[in-house]
């Protein structure tokens, strides 16, 4: 223990010694480890963390899976009950669905909450019981049950100022009375924050085919989550023998651990990112490693008088790794206090409902254990290199005087040349990766939508409220809305429409006039007549709609041209008939084509436009009225959209003080909320690429300058005997650019085995794209070129008299 003390204080005086090199490596260290635990810190709090529920290992998502796919998808309500019913492997199944646009209401406001409807096992599924009153019970989760709701402890706090009396009183829930029967712990949350929990009220019988259902069981004592997943294919070979008709090709019952399911989006974009990270450490370690060589030339003759004295080569080894380890530790403390400050930045850069738990990412012992591990073995990585050279040293050559640039120079050289190659392979690679998402983001960006968003502004509103219980009331508040905002100076054009193009579908089974089956899910759109005008979509074929398109006359709709391509490629669309939801789901009526409009993109601009079927909105049936509940004003204007923001909000309060504006923003806004997940990739693996640029570039920098200062003597003869000063640049260049060559060719060679890896991240780029590999090299080669500049133009002055007496 005194020896370690003693090699710790002599580490310390080194340190302190040399504070420029003190500082640089430190800087080094903390930029690379900094990313590290920053990265590791979301990794660990999204993907390795157990759920913060009791026994969370045991937790399942059980579903419907297709062959060759190991996700678990939502279940239909046919398909929830029969395996609730069924199913022996877990204690309790339960199913949620998001609550829509679920609002609390009493005289002075009303309040958009986050609402979640759950089953009676919801509680016992997660372990979790309201902190206050009670779960749900079974009567309350049928059809017949009193209407119930459950408070989270934020709403309970911020909406009735933590009265414990309002258990079993009645308030306004979507303008309906639900008693409150229970209140949840704090900090409890279920897929993000929730403000209200109501019952599901599943139907026994029902014959729904809609695939909502999230459904989660959790696991019996005792049963694995294999034997789990065969007892599910045999229940589905008896579903499928029941319910033949409710079934898909390939389809079976499956269930996955819920935590894997839930972060399967993103776990492959982390670990990538991970991996970019470990890249810029391997560059720091290569670089702080030169730092070491560079000093060890400096400290030759200190070695070479602690061997001469009787010192072993284990106690020299114990006092270079000392300091080695000092350095990184060092090295680690910044990199915790920038990850620290990275991890804000980052939670302002994520896109909202990107990364799944991202409420949990923070740091704990998991992450301060590997920001030390990652600190230790940074400090035996760039610390047992030098110490092995070091111990090298001819004792009596060091010890006559100019010995400094002699003994085990030529052997350090190589391995000085060989770190400088590995900090341009690592930085090449990690540049394709970056390269390789701006390509996706450039493609991304140019693709049309199918709408020209510039001056659109949009918002919605759910009316909800008891006065408007029927369509025809729906309908007459949305005309009058629109007749107030034409007024608005500034607006040129409003429209309305239930689904606004680039938000989450909504999916209707459609038939054809002569069929029996439904011939598949269409994109259903209830719009005003001014919607394709303001908009801006083109009409390709038939007509628009217009005022005479109301209940009463002929059933009308248009479709876009991937659903007449599908359905209509040889008859061709306009005057054929189809029904949208049918008999089944609320739009009984056999509807004429009357016209053809150009594809918008839906989910994403990356993906296929869908299949869409348009229905005047004043020809929305009774049954439909949920559908037109939820709509979106869609407002084309002369100048800045959201400069209007205040007197919509006016206009619509005066309209109806009671019925909130919701999202309001401009479609551009839209647009750049649809690709924010590869804005943000981008961003990372730039910042970490350029990071990775940057020290490479310093590294060469530093290879050439320590080869100039000891190749002096040689310039100056060189000089001296007739060579010019571009002869010199020559040289020294060359020496640079032959390391950084090398490089790029190994950075090449890993960078089409690893850039596959992100195939799934791309869009419209292959992984192996010619044009960002040669663009990154002749890239990487010019920032090479650059750092080896520096140190020829320094060899270029050298006074031919003075060098030869250098040494």
């Amino acid at each position: 223990m005194e020896t370690l003390l003693q090699d710790m204080r002599f580490g310390i005086r080194m340190l302190l010694k040399k504070p420029a090199f003190t500082l640089i490596a430190f800087l080094t260290l903390a930029l690379g480890i900094g990313a590290n635990t920053a990265i590791f810190t979301v990794v660990n709090g999204v993907l390795l963390r157990p759920l913060p529920y009791p026994g969370s290992e045991r937790l399942m998502e059980a579903g419907r899976t297709f062959a060759g796919s190991d996700e678990v998808n939502a279940l239909s309500e046919p398909k929830f009950v029969f395996l609730k019913d069924n199913s022996q492997s877990f204690e309790a199944l339960t199913s949620t669905q998001a609550l829509p646009s679920a609002y609390l209401s009493d005289e002075s406001q009303t309040e958009y909450v986050r609402g979640l409807i759950v089953t009676a096992d919801f509680f016992q599924v997660l372990g979790v019981s309201p902190a206050q009153g009670r779960g749900f019970s079974k009567k309350e989760d049928s059809a017949a049950g009193e209407r119930v709701v459950i408070l989270s402890d934020g709403l309970w706090r911020r909406r009735f100022g933590s009265d414990a009396g309002i258990i079993g009183k009645s308030i306004l829930l979507n303008d309906k009375p639900n008693v409150v029967v229970g209140i949840m712990p704090p900090g409890f949350e279920y897929a993000g924050p929730r403000d209200v929990f109501v019952p599901m009220r599943a139907n026994p019988a029902s014959t729904n085919e809609g695939h909502n259902w999230t459904v989660i069981g959790r696991l019996k004592q005792g049963v694995s989550a294999e034997q789990a997943r065969s007892e599910l294919n045999l229940l589905f070979e008896n579903f499928r023998a029941a319910f033949p008709k409710q079934v898909q090709r390939n389809e079976t019952f499956g269930a996955r651990n819920w935590r894997l399911n839930m972060t399967s989006s993103v776990r492959e974009l982390l670990w990538i990112l991970l991996g970019a990270v470990g890249l810029v450490l391997l560059i720091a370690c290569a670089n702080v490693a030169n730092l070491q060589l560079t000093r060890a030339a400096t400290r030759q003759k200190e070695i070479a008088i602690r061997m001469a004295m009787g010192g072993g080569n284990w106690r020299l080894i114990r006092q270079l790794l000392t300091e080695g380890m000092m350095l990184a530790t060092l090295g680690g403390l910044g990199g915790v206090l920038l990850s620290i400050w990275g991890l804000d930045a980052m939670r302002k850069l994520v896109p909202e409902g990107m990364i799944p738990r991202a409420d949990e990412i923070s740091l704990d012992w998991r992450v301060l254990a590997f920001s030390l591990a990652v600190s230790l073995l940074s400090g035996i990585a760039f610390g047992l290199a030098p110490a092995w050279h070091m111990l090298r040293v001819d004792v009596n050559g060091a010890l006559k005087e100019g010995a400094s640039k002699t003994g085990s120079g030529f052997v350090r050289g190589r391995l000085r040349n060989a770190l400088v190659v590995v900090e341009v392979a690592l930085a090449l690679t990690l540049t394709v990766g970056a390269g390789l998402l701006l390509r996706t983001f450039a493609n991304l960006r140019s693709i049309e939508p199918g709408f020209e968003a510039q001056n659109l502004l949009s918002f919605d509103i759910s009316p909800r409220r008891a006065n408007y219980e029927t369509a025809a009331k729906i309908n007459d508040l949305y005309l009058r809305g629109l007749e107030r905002l034409r007024g608005l100076p500034g607006v040129e054009a409003v429209a309305l429409t239930n689904k606004l193009p680039l938000e989450s579908q909504f999916n209707f089974p459609y038939r054809l006039a002569g069929q029996t089956e439904f011939a598949g899910a269409v994109q259903y759109r209830l719009i005003t007549p001014d919607y394709f005008n303001v908009m801006r979509m083109a009409l390709r074929q038939g007509r628009q709609f217009d005022d005479k398109d109301t209940v009463g006359a002929e059933p009308v709709a248009i479709v876009n041209e991937t659903f007449a391509l599908r359905n209509f490629a040889e008859t061709g669309p306009v005057g054929q008939q189809l029904c949208v939801g049918c008999e089944r789901f609320g739009d009984p009526a056999m509807r004429r084509v009357v016209g053809v409009v150009n594809d918008t993109k839906q989910r994403s601009l990356g993906e296929a436009s869908p299949a869409t079927v348009f229905i005047p909105l004043r020809q929305a049936s009774e049954e439909a009225r949920d559908i037109a509940r939820q709509s979106s004003f869609v407002m084309r204007t002369s100048g800045d959209p959201l400069a209007l923001s205040a007197a919509i909000r006016n206009e619509m309060r005066q309209l109806d003080p009671g019925l909130p504006v919701r999202n309001l923003r401009s479609m551009d806004e839209l647009i750049s909320r649809s690709i924010a997940p590869q804005r943000f990739n981008l961003s990372l693996l730039s910042l970490f690429s350029g990071l990775g640029l940057l020290l490479a570039a310093v590294g060469i920098y530093g290879v050439m300058a320590y080869s100039v200062s000891q190749r002096t003597h040689e310039i100056g003869l060189r000089m001296a005997l007739g060579a010019q000063a571009r002869d010199v640049l020559k040289l020294v260049v060359k020496q640079g650019l032959v390391l950084s060559l090398i490089g790029v060719v190994i950075g090449l060679i890993a960078s089409v085995a690893l850039t596959r890896l992100m195939k799934n991240l791309l869009f419209g780029v292959s992984a192996t794209d010619p044009v960002t590999l040669i663009s990154v090299a002749v890239l990487l080669t010019g920032v090479a070129l650059l750092a080896c500049y520096v140190p020829a133009r320094r060899a270029m002055k050298v006074d031919p008299l003075v060098a030869l007496r250098y040494e």
